[in-house]
This record gives structure tokens, sequence and C-alpha cells, in this order.
């Protein structure tokens, strides 16, 4: 039985030095000096009773226990974080990450929403991955792509459910043409958000068309980019007609199939149950 606690210095200082291995690293950005984290750390062992990190001569690596240690104090820091700014900030905040390609569906309802309840913050962080792990990440909900959450410690409100149909520039059809049908469109350059091929390979299948390629293929890290450059005429995206419903409306888009095929893929947005934030209700209102 330990007689007290880790101080947070402490319990920071691990978290640090586990991330960079290093401890004139995570000096660094501790901004204190390398003999004061090398003590902390020392100090939390001794408390411990354990070894957190073994010490080579160019760095260093996490012990069976450290390894165990890090996801737990992770965890701690985090809801003490949490428990800060929710007692600290004289506006109400709501941390909230999203996927990036989600953007122009959410952006414009996070304006108005702070336009009709000005006393809160939405505090957006825009990410690659379409998941997240609550107990590292210090976020009070996030919008999730996917299957809808099976964890009993979440809850998930459906936001739109995926559909997805080829979209391009105007600029790339010919001038007497506002449609192609699936052989025409081997002539163009076809735009992927995964390397995979799957946002194609899915909407070819229902359109009876898996036996279909391009001439000519790019590759992008997110639907978003690969919307983008369909937008700037670089070829043809599989877009969702939701994500893209505004540059649709606008002219920026145009859909060159009539077809549209649900992915079976979906936007939630997810919270802990746990979570008790009266602003962030009012926000799911607002979204769902």
């Amino acid at each position: 039985m330990i007689n007290r606690l880790p101080s947070t210095k402490e319990l920071q200082a691990f978290l640090i030095t586990a991330q960079h291995l290093n401890f004139t690293a995570a000096a660094q950005v501790l901004n204190v000096t390398q003999g004061a984290v090398s003590r902390q750390v020392i100090s939390l062992e001794e408390q411990l009773k354990v070894r957190l990190f073994h010490r080579h001569a160019r760095g260093l690596s996490l012990t069976n226990k450290g390894s165990e240690f890090l996801p737990l104090v992770e965890q701690a820091m985090n809801q003490i974080h949490r428990a800060v700014d929710q007692v600290s900030n004289d506006k109400q905040l709501v941390k909230l990450k999203a996927p990036s390609c989600i953007t122009p569906w959410l952006l414009p309802k996070l304006m108005t929403f702070q336009q009709a309840y000005p006393d809160i913050d939405v505090e957006l962080t825009s990410a690659i991955k379409h998941s997240v792990n609550f107990s590292t990440e210090p976020f009070d909900a996030a919008i999730c792509y996917g299957q809808s959450p099976q964890e009993k410690s979440l809850l998930a409100n459906l936001l739109f459910e995926e559909y997805l149909t080829p979209v391009c520039s105007a600029s790339v059809l010919p001038l007497d043409k506002t449609t192609l049908n699936t052989d025409e469109m081997k002539g163009f350059t076809w735009l992927h958000a995964t390397p995979q091929k799957s946002d194609w390979a899915l909407w070819l299948k229902q359109a009876n068309s898996s036996h279909l390629t391009a001439d000519q293929n790019q590759h992008f890290a997110t639907l978003d980019l690969s919307v983008s450059a369909a937008i700037q005429g670089f070829g043809i995206a599989i877009g969702d007609i939701t994500l893209a419903k505004l540059d649709l409306e606008s002219g920026r888009l145009v859909a060159p199939h009539t077809l549209t095929v649900a992915s079976g893929n979906s936007y939630y947005l997810v919270r802990p149950k746990t979570m008790q934030n009266p602003s962030l209700e009012l926000l799911i209102e607002w979204l769902v």
C-alpha cells in the first residue's frame, strides 16, 4: 500500500518521457532540466517499487510494468484535465473531435449553433482517423464513421447514413453531355479515397460493372482530398451525397450518374455515458 499518491508533476514527467523515450527531449517539452525529469521519474519508480524504464546508452524503453502503467496514467490525467476545464471556464466548453471529411456538413451547423448559444464554445479538432479513445484523448464527444459503436460505456446518436455516387466537375464532361454511363467513365481518371479502392468497387458492383477498370487512377489519404481533386477537375471521385450536398447545389460538383449506393456505414456522434455536460446535450439536439 503506497502511503502517498504520486504528484501530477511526477506523472506528467513519466508521460512525456514515455512519449519521447529520452530524458533530454522530455525536459525540453516540460521546460525543466534533464536532471529534474530524471529525478521525478526515479521518485515515481521508488514510490511504486517497480522499474518503469530500461536505461540504455542511446535512450530509454518501457518495461512491461511501464507499458502497463502508461495507458492508466493517460486516462487519469485526461480525466483531471476535463474536470479542470469544466469548472474553470467562464464559458461552457465542448471539446469535439471529427474526421476532416465531415467538415463541409459540420461547420455550417456549428456556426448557427454558436449564434444561437453564444455562451457555449465548441472546440473542434479535425483528424484523419475516424475513431476515438476517450480514455486517452481529451474530448467530450467525437463524430465517428462506420458501424454503430457497441461499447457499453458509450452513447451514440446517428447523424446520417452514407450513400455513395460518382461526382466530378462539370468541366471534365464533354460539352454535349451531362451524364455518363459506366463504360464512358473508363476514360476518366478515377479518384480514390483509399488505396483499396473500396468505394469505387462497391459502387461498380451495384452498377453491375465490377469488371470495369479505369485507364488512370489516383489515390488519396482521405475522402475530402479525393472530392477536392474532383472539384478541381482532376477526375471522378465517389462521394457521399450528404457531404457533397453544398458542392452539388452550388454547381462546383455534378453527379454524372443517377445510381446512389448505401455503403452500410454511417456517421455517429459518440460520447461516454459518464459525460455530464449540459452544453453537449444542446449540441447533440442541434446536430441530430
